[in-house]
């Protein structure tokens, strides 16, 4: 089967579907759908080039009946093309203030590829030669405006939740009550750990190399204020 290919979906029992865009405390919260729905019911599911089961190639026709939960890197348009997913199966995403998850991605990625590379011990000089600035990596196309391509296909209204992580514990606490989980753990994963102070002109170069995330970003807000509202 080829990817994007439409007409053989690969079936799936999938109940609920996790969105993870960088940098939203999405390993986190497979952590913590994995304790309340247990390990072997939930799949990491990243969509590339090809479609990736558990961090391994999946070429199959359909995943194990077991397999409740999927959670993963994807755009929304290329899983729906290449699942059969229920449609009363709940779509869930975290997001986070646009500039923000630009800049915790960057120094992210810096850190682990210090850690990679290693250069002091190895006496190496690689880093300086290639690593790009801040503001080089965000205006690469593929580094802007990432919330919504993530999103592409579905609309913010279209999801059953979108929580901010900026809210992480207070939006979970009211997930949990939707969906009817008990008690679990936090966890903190993939944490960037200190960050430098940016100017504001880096700043406002990155908000606006962003500008449709913010539109959704801004429609998110709108949707959790009315979630709030609901529960008063």
């Amino acid at each position: 089967m080829g990817l994007f290919n439409t007409s053989e979906k690969i079936k799936t029992n999938v109940k609920l579907v996790s969105l993870h865009i960088p940098k939203t405390a999405g390993t986190s919260f497979r952590n913590i759908l994995k304790e309340v729905y247990g390990e072997e019911h939930v799949a990491r599911i990243d969509i590339r080039s090809q479609v990736e089961l558990n961090e391994e190639v999946f070429t199959g026709s359909k995943l194990k009946r077991g397999i409740h939960v999927l959670h993963g890197h994807f755009s929304c348009k290329h899983l729906t093309n290449n699942f059969d997913i229920s449609r009363k199966a709940p779509f869930i995403t975290w997001i986070r203030e646009p500039a923000e998850r630009v800049i915790s991605n960057y120094y992210y990625l810096e850190k682990v590829l210090i850690n990679e590379v290693n250069e002091e011990a190895k006496g190496l000089n690689i880093l300086s030669k290639m690593q790009k600035s801040l503001i080089e990596y965000a205006s690469a196309e593929a580094n802007r405006n990432r919330i919504s391509k993530f999103l592409h296909g579905m609309a913010p209204e279209e999801f059953y939740f979108i929580g901010l992580t900026e809210h992480y514990k207070e939006d979970l606490e009211q997930l949990s009550d939707m969906l009817g989980w008990k008690d679990f753990k936090i966890f903190e994963h993939n944490i960037t750990g200190d960050k430098p102070e940016i100017d504001e002109e880096t700043l406002d170069k990155i908000r606006r190399l962003n500008e449709v995330d913010y539109e959704i970003y801004e429609q998110a807000i709108e949707l959790r204020e009315e979630r709030m509202k609901l529960k008063a």
